[in-house]
């Protein structure tokens, strides 16, 4: 009887490694006309390119670069969400954004093809490679690409896309993100050249703080280091807060978690890397302060809409030695903002008629239909000119989503009882009676800003 002998699987050779460049024609034809573009764009002169052979033309292409690849750095933990994040914001900006618009030449194609050629103009320059009537030329078309500096200007347009998209996914209580220094990855053996863009976290900042007799947590305010760059933390000048001061020393930004938290569920529209990125634009760069009903000062929440920035809140902060901790978040309409304030001369509205209405949520803007409500729109959009609010950017709601029949319904009705009580409280007065007492500024109206309610 036969007996079975085991076969040994015939195990395949490893692949030999590839050495020198294999390129098809087309894409070499491809590379040729983008470049070509490219030095029109840079206000060159494109024919110089028909100045090299063929053999010397394939060797300008004989590198692939790609495109810019996001990736946690090593010993660093970021989601892959967030990567994918980073990433789709990179190469959106680079297929989206154009260089020229008449040559339809886009940031992509500076990144590849255009690095490309500069990087082997200036290694056959270097090296000697050409012949005087070609070397020439070389040294004439990397000139022109040096001193348009586009190779450099992209890295730098890749660095503020990342850095956006990094403002958006930290968080001052949590975890910082910040981006390695980049530098390109030759592949050996391989005609190909990796550009890797490093991703790394960062432990928050925190420091206790004593406010009203009782012991709080804060957290710095931070953006991520950026290559050769620290970690930069939020300031503000005192001259900001006080004009008149004498000694004009820079406050470290600290913030509370109430305060983040208060954000969210007010600002309930929007998206947490949007919020997020509200934060840092609010308290790092735009830093629009105003004085409130209550005579204290405020820092506004905005957000950017177009060339403009949209106060949509604000926050409530006090001054500890020589920090400036944010307390906690309040709505356009709280009685102590400039709005909330004429919301309540015009309408008499006391805060829980706010709360009622929902008009602490910048949701009520999408779900109610103000424009069927004249009072109201009279105030909102012709008095205080909020009529653009419903236009920021949403992930929830957009312009075109039908608004809410039934949360519309409720306050018309709320609002046509206000409006007999104002004709039945004051006679013979104008439509919208103004209250004619201040609100008084002492603590019994105004409580403690690190009332967990506020």
């Amino acid at each position: 009887m036969a007996k079975n002998k085991k076969r040994k699987k015939a195990q395949k050779a490893p692949p030999a490694p590839q050495s020198g460049y294999k390129h098809s024609q087309a894409y070499m034809e491809a590379c040729y006309a983008t470049a070509k573009r490219i030095i029109r764009a840079i206000d060159g002169d494109e024919k110089l390119l028909d100045a090299f052979t063929k053999r010397q033309k394939q060797d300008l292409f004989c590198v692939t670069v790609t495109p810019p690849y996001v990736a946690a750095m090593q010993g660093h933990k970021v989601p892959r969400s967030f990567l994918d994040y980073i990433q789709g914001s990179v190469t959106m900006c680079l297929k989206r954004d154009i260089f020229d618009e008449e040559l339809g030449v886009t940031w992509m194609e500076i990144m590849t093809v255009g690095q490309c050629l500069e990087m082997m103009l200036n290694a056959i320059v270097k090296g000697n490679r050409l012949p005087p009537p070609q070397d020439d030329v070389a040294r004439q078309l990397l000139a022109t690409l040096k001193e348009s500096e586009i190779t450099m200007k992209g890295q730098m347009m890749i660095a503020e896309t990342i850095r956006i998209s990094l403002m958006s996914l930290s968080q001052p209580n949590f975890r910082i993100y910040g981006l390695a220094q980049i530098r390109p990855e030759v592949l050996v053996g391989r005609a190909l050249v990796h550009h890797w863009e490093y991703i790394t976290t960062h432990e928050c900042q925190s420091m206790r703080f004593t406010y009203y007799g009782k012991e709080h947590l804060a957290y710095r305010v931070l953006q991520g280091p950026m290559g050769e760059t620290s970690c930069t933390g939020a300031t503000i000048a005192m001259s900001k807060l006080f004009p008149d001061v004498d000694n004009d020393r820079k406050l470290d930004i600290y913030i509370q978690s109430h305060a983040l938290h208060r954000l969210k569920e007010r600002i309930d529209t929007l998206h947490a890397v949007v919020r997020n990125q509200s934060i840092l634009l609010s308290l790092m760069y735009v830093q629009k302060v105003i004085r409130g009903a209550d005579g204290r000062l405020y820092i506004a929440y905005v957000m950017p809409q177009g060339p403009y920035e949209r106060t949509l809140g604000y926050f409530a902060f006090t001054i500890d030695g020589d920090n400036l901790i944010v307390l906690t978040f309040l709505p356009m309409f709280n009685e102590r903002m400039p709005e909330g304030e004429h919301l309540r001369k015009r309408l008499r509205f006391s805060q829980e008629d706010l709360r009622h209405l929902g008009m602490d949520k910048l949701s009520f803007f999408y779900d109610v239909d103000i424009k069927q409500i004249p009072l109201l729109k009279q105030i909102l959009f012709d008095e205080l000119h909020l009529e653009d609010v419903r236009k920021v950017y949403s992930t929830s709601y957009t312009k075109s989503d039908p608004f809410n029949d039934k949360r519309t319904s409720f306050v018309k009705n709320f609002f046509a009882k206000v409006e007999e009580r104002l004709a039945d409280t004051v006679e013979d007065s104008p439509a919208f009676p103004v209250m004619e007492t201040e609100i008084p500024e002492n603590e019994q109206k105004f409580p403690d800003l690190c009332d967990p309610t506020l």
